[in-house]
């Protein structure tokens, strides 16, 4: 999830007054190519273009179908939207909808990531969901947040004022990005203090109330499941399940004897929504 070479790079060379920037480039290592959801082969999605604080935010979406839910899925740092064009497709073949919102720096939105500059324009888009699809609320919605979008999933729901969602899934959450740092490479300690992005999750998690489904790679080598299980305890929320997958590491969770448990949970949470 982190480029620590990054980190290594500074450590080694003494760059101090370059964190900032070398930072960003570690946390966030999006690839900003703009590919359309057709070229992709998000199947019944298509493209959003907005604007917010006067950069150009990309976001894909696909209409539910009736009674179903709309995942908002908050992706990870690697690659772009079109990486993610076949877990799309698991959504919608369910008839599930779905929003994708590109980061600052990602699929063709622009402007420069930040912890700062995501967590509002997550709060914009949130507060707006009616613009993309009419008539939906909050509690149509169901978080998806994927490595460092578990973060961004937990932030908007410990600090949005228009009503959490009507559940939460997290796949290979994390504490915070410092705690990451000093469990992947603790010589680098001494850099923590200066990080600007830190997406302290565990203290976010506490204001959850939805139900929550952890899932987390026994295995993981980038965000030890340790980690993974602090965040889970540490949530509010009254329902909430953990998911160790046996064999699983960072990015291959989705496997045949997970799935079964994440739709059972989207669709249990699904019966009750208005």
């Amino acid at each position: 999830m982190i480029k620590l070479a990054f980190f290594l790079v500074i450590l080694t060379t003494g760059g101090w007054l370059s964190l900032p920037a070398l930072e960003a480039q570690a946390v966030y290592p999006f690839d900003a190519t703009r590919v359309s959801p057709q070229a992709a082969g998000a199947k019944g999605m298509h493209e959003v273009v907005r604007t917010h604080d006067g950069e150009v935010a990309i976001t894909w979406v696909a209409a539910p179908k009736p009674g179903k839910p709309v995942i908002l899925y908050f992706h990870g740092n690697a690659g772009n939207l079109a990486l993610r064009a076949g877990r799309f497709n698991h959504f919608t073949a369910r008839g599930y909808g779905v929003i994708a919102p590109a980061y600052r720096g990602s699929s063709g939105s622009t402007g420069h990531p930040s912890e700062a500059a995501i967590t509002a324009d997550m709060q914009q888009l949130y507060a707006n969901l009616g613009a993309l699809i009419p008539g939906l609320t909050s509690a149509r919605i169901i978080f998806y947040g994927e490595s460092l979008g578990t973060g961004v999933a937990l932030k908007l729901a410990a600090t949005t004022r228009h009503g959490q969602p009507a559940a939460v899934v997290l796949e290979a959450p994390f504490t915070s990005l410092p705690d990451v740092v000093r469990a992947s490479l603790p010589r680098l300690a001494p850099l923590i203090p200066q990080m600007t992005n830190i997406w302290d999750s565990a203290t976010h998690a506490k204001r959850l109330r939805a139900p929550l489904l952890v899932l987390h790679g026994k295995i993981d080598p980038l965000i030890p499941i340790a980690q993974g299980r602090a965040v889970f305890h540490a949530a509010g929320s009254r329902q909430k399940w953990f998911l160790a997958v046996r064999g699983a590491g960072h990015q291959n969770v989705w496997r045949d004897t997970v799935m079964p448990r994440l739709w059972s949970f989207i669709d249990d949470q699904s019966v009750n929504m208005p």
